[in-house]
């Protein structure tokens, strides 16, 4: 609420409620108050709150719903305001800072309520008129502060303006303040802003635009003008709308500097301020919103980029496999010439330079043969860790990718509705979230995504035990049926994997995916056969694994395959990740034309057009 505006609630608060005794005092979300006052003239109402989105203070506002929970200000304002009697208001120059004195009768203390309607943290503080000690206040001070206080400790009002109020001055005085600030070129605007408190640019113009000329005097009477407009009321308020229609501010009185149809008629100050703030509160959720979501992504994004480095640790680790495989060989070949109980020993190195040499260290305990085995067991472990590595590091660097194209999306967009279809981006990332950001990224409460009815657990939900709807959840997989008749399931992406696998897959089915590479989990049914799969349905399923990887423009690759019963899942691993055991391997090359025949022999008409949609 900019300060032209408060001098104009202010003047028609003094008009229509000072001298009211104060008879109900209502909430208004967690950091406002409603007052309904009884006047000479009836029954009036006021509004003050330092609500975030827009704190404001308006006459003539309905009463509010009935909170649930009544915030500690509210309930010291309902001990001690109803009966006193709104004795002043006090507008602090054309500052935001507005107090309202309260008097009581007899034994009633009075109390003053101080309203400070600027900043990222606006406040309204309750004060005994007579002790001048805080009793409550509607937001503690944040940090370390120069006013740092609190209930019990006595009030101290916030800085006054440094600019000086317009309305103390005479015009002589603002016309030569105004020469000083147009001295250095500024433009008329810019040097009332400059050289008076209260100015925003919206106002700054419309003096201006109401000045016979751009002199120095010219403008000082302008604005002499328009203040005494202004406070003089009740003027003809109106909404202020942007390009689009939006509502982005209010104004007292008909502006001249904006176009009519920017400016809509309200039937007060009151109703044009509650109308702002329901677009306001609309925006500050938004960008409220959008914080958390960000702050989600660079919480993902910095424990990729760590997850990342350790696996490259790990990489460089498992890359000496090769190294290791050479030195078993040669300690075959050479085993006559290892003493025992030697704890290393160098043989000649018939891979390298003429001459060449490598040191092998050795067991003591075993013998040649045995230290052989115990390096050809390692380096057999180096090559399965540097594929799993190398398809962790690939998976890590997609999520890295995904998240960097997700941050400018979600700055970019402008409404809830694409602001949570960007969000959408972060679900894929579950492992990366702790319970209580998972809380945040997916916000329970009415209308919300899974959100039950009020009062049960919605429609048919009490009726499925808890185990049958996490089966039924899930990506559904891509369907085939191979030349044989089995049933071949393809995930479409890691939760999709999961799924499939987890919840899909019975025990006695085949599992596939393709080794080396990000892919599909694949799944062939087998309907209780007896004899293991058939060869071809065996081979059309590792090409379906070949083609859904990012193997699919290698050539032949290996895919593994064993039954579903020996695939487990690590505890707490992202998705699509599992460990294999029983493994058997065959070498295939993706094929196209497979994929369509098969996916129109199951009726999936729509699997081409579905294949840029794998994430792995």
């Amino acid at each position: 609420m900019d300060p032209i505006s408060l001098l104009a609630a202010v003047g028609e608060l003094r008009r229509r409620l000072l001298g009211g005794a104060v008879r109900a005092v209502r909430p208004m979300g967690p950091h406002g108050l409603w007052l309904e006052c009884l006047t000479a003239g009836g029954i009036e109402t006021l509004l003050v709150t330092a609500e975030e989105a827009l704190p404001r203070l308006a006459v003539g506002v309905a009463r509010p719903p009935r909170e649930r929970a009544l915030a500690p200000l509210a309930g010291a304002a309902q001990k001690r305001l109803p009966g006193l009697v709104l004795a002043e208001a006090e507008h602090r120059g054309l500052d935001r800072v507005v107090t309202l004195a309260f008097d009581g009768a007899g034994a009633e203390a009075p109390v003053r309520l101080a309203a400070e309607l600027f900043g990222s943290r606006p406040n309204l503080i309750l004060v005994g008129g007579d002790t001048g000690l805080i009793l409550e206040q509607a937001r503690p001070p944040a940090g370390e502060t120069d006013r740092l206080q609190g209930p019990g400790r006595r009030y101290a009002a916030p800085s006054p303006p440094a600019r000086p109020d317009p309305r103390l001055l005479e015009a002589a005085e603002m016309a030569g303040l105004l020469a000083r600030a147009m001295a250095g070129g500024r433009t008329p605007a810019a040097a009332l802003q400059d050289a008076f408190a209260g100015l925003s640019a919206l106002w700054a113009r419309e003096v201006v635009a109401r000045a016979a000329s751009e002199e120095a005097m010219s403008l000082a009477e302008s604005l002499a003008g328009l203040l005494a407009e202004v406070a003089g009321g009740p003027g003809a308020p109106r909404l202020l709308l942007d390009a689009e229609g939006a509502p982005v501010g209010v104004a007292p009185l008909p502006l001249r500097h904006l176009p009519a149809e920017r400016q809509r008629p309200a039937g007060s100050l009151g109703e044009a301020m509650e109308r702002l703030a329901e677009e306001a509160r609309g925006r500050h959720g938004i960008e409220g919103r959008r914080r958390e979501l960000l702050r989600l992504v660079r919480r993902c994004r910095e424990r990729l980029a760590s997850r990342r480095e350790k696996l490259a640790v790990e990489a460089a680790e498992f890359a000496q496999a090769d190294s290791v495989q050479r030195m078993a060989e040669i300690l075959v070949a050479n085993q006559a010439l290892v003493p025992r109980g030697a704890a290393e020993i160098r043989l000649p190195d018939y891979a390298g330079e003429p001459g060449a040499a490598i040191r092998i260290p050795l067991d003591p305990a075993e013998g040649a043969a045995a230290n052989a085995e115990r390096l050809f067991r390692t380096a057999r472990r180096g090559r399965r860790g540097t594929l799993r590595v190398a398809s962790r590091l690939a998976e890590t660097d997609q999520e890295l990718a995904r998240l960097a194209a997700l941050e400018p999306r979600l700055l970019a967009v402008g409404n809830p509705e694409e602001l949570e279809a960007a969000a959408r981006g972060l679900e894929r990332m579950p492992h990366l979230l702790g319970p209580r950001e998972r809380a945040v990224l997916c916000p329970a409460g009415p209308g919300a995504p899974g959100a039950a009815a009020p009062g049960g657990a919605g429609k048919g939900a009490a009726a499925r035990p808890a185990g049958e709807r996490r089966r039924g959840a899930g990506p559904e997989p891509r369907r085939f049926v191979s030349s044989e008749g089995l049933p071949i399931l393809v995930g479409r992406d890691n939760e999709g994997n999961d799924h499939l696998t987890l919840h899909l897959a019975r025990s006695e089915d085949l599992w596939l995916h393709v080794e080396g590479f990000p892919g599909s989990h694949v799944v062939v049914r087998m309907r209780g056969r007896d004899g293991g799969v058939p060869r071809q349905t065996l081979l059309e399923a590792a090409k379906l694994a070949a083609y859904y990887s990012q193997a699919r423009s290698h050539g032949k690759v290996p895919v593994s395959y064993t039954l579903k019963k020996y695939v487990h899942k690590p505890r707490k691993s992202p998705p699509g990740l599992v460990t294999v055991t029983h493994e058997k391997t065959v070498i295939v090359a993706p094929d196209k034309a497979l994929v369509a025949r098969l996916a129109s022999a199951a009726g999936e008409a729509d699997t081409d057009r579905r294949d840029g949609n794998t994430d792995f």
